[in-house]
């Protein structure tokens, strides 16, 4: 073989691998959101909350949409940062921007000493109680649509989730809440609020039974409830792929689709395919 052309062929190889390397160090080298998620506390009862928030798509007409994600246990603290670290955050993040929806996301944080989800018997003030209100604070002075707040939530945050949506029926326009077990909640409390759960087949610290259980009673009591099983995942499995388009679709949709930019997605799905052609073909049939 032609030695200028092996040496060309090395080349291009090296080129190829050195590439790739770069490209993936890329791909996993983690975004600063500390560089533009806004840094903000709230204090009641002596309770200090570190949150951060992130405002999306200003320039569109209207209010905000809000939408809260609770953290998991690993993520307490005080730095106001670990919170943003999970994947949740991301898929809820770029659903918001891809879609094009004018929002206020915000990521609160709990301290290490205490839980989202407390018992009434242990705490006079809740972390609950801080949580709404928070809420209720920030829903009156950020431009907000009180009629859009959505909760989100995984594993502790999740529990957090559910707790709010039985404390505070009529706030939240839906909730989606992944790897958590429905504990110190009613369901005839829960049941105005529409959920989507999700839980993992093989998630040892959260039990699926028990949370498909809690939903079906939801169901039964005219709740707008949905379950999904994730096969052969996890419980940090669970955590980090629950919060697909799908079911951000679905729980932002609730109580209507207003902020859905998208011109043709009549189906409200967050995309334009050919069940919208369908459904135009329906509309016309039936005129």
């Amino acid at each position: 073989m032609n030695s200028k052309y092996t040496f060309k062929r090395m080349l291009l190889s090296l080129m190829l691998v050195t590439t790739t390397v770069w490209f993936t160090h890329a791909q996993d080298t983690p975004t600063d959101k500390t560089a533009y998620y806004t840094a903000g506390k709230y204090e009641y009862a002596d309770i200090t909350l570190p949150y951060r928030q992130l405002m999306l798509n200003q320039e569109k007409s209207g209010k905000n949409i809000l939408v809260v994600q609770l953290h998991g246990g690993t993520a307490r603290g005080t730095d106001n940062v670990a919170q943003l670290e999970a994947s949740a955050v991301d898929s809820v993040e770029r659903y918001l921007q891809e879609h094009g929806i004018k929002a206020c996301f915000v990521l609160p944080q709990c301290a290490s000493d205490r839980v989202w989800n407390e018992s009434r018997r242990t705490y006079t003030v809740t972390m609950t109680d801080v949580l709404t209100h928070w809420l209720e604070e920030f829903i009156a002075s950020n431009n907000v649509d009180a009629e859009q707040v959505f909760i989100t939530g995984y594993s502790a945050g999740g529990s957090g989730a559910w707790r709010m949506a039985n404390d505070n029926p009529g706030m939240f326009a839906a909730a989606c809440i992944a790897a958590a077990n429905p504990v110190m909640v009613e369901a005839a409390k829960v049941k105005d609020t529409p959920i989507y759960a999700i839980a993992g087949a093989n998630d040892a610290i959260m039990d699926a039974n028990k949370i498909e259980d809690f939903v079906n009673q939801l169901v039964q009591l005219g709740d707008d409830a949905r379950f999904d099983l994730l096969p052969n995942k996890d419980h940090f499995g669970t955590c980090d792929t629950a919060f697909t388009n799908d079911r951000l679709t679905w729980t932002l949709s609730h109580p209507a689709a207003e902020h859905n930019p998208i011109r043709g997605d009549l189906t409200g799905d967050g995309k334009v395919d050919i069940a919208d052609v369908n459904e135009i073909i329906n509309i016309i049939l039936t005129q």
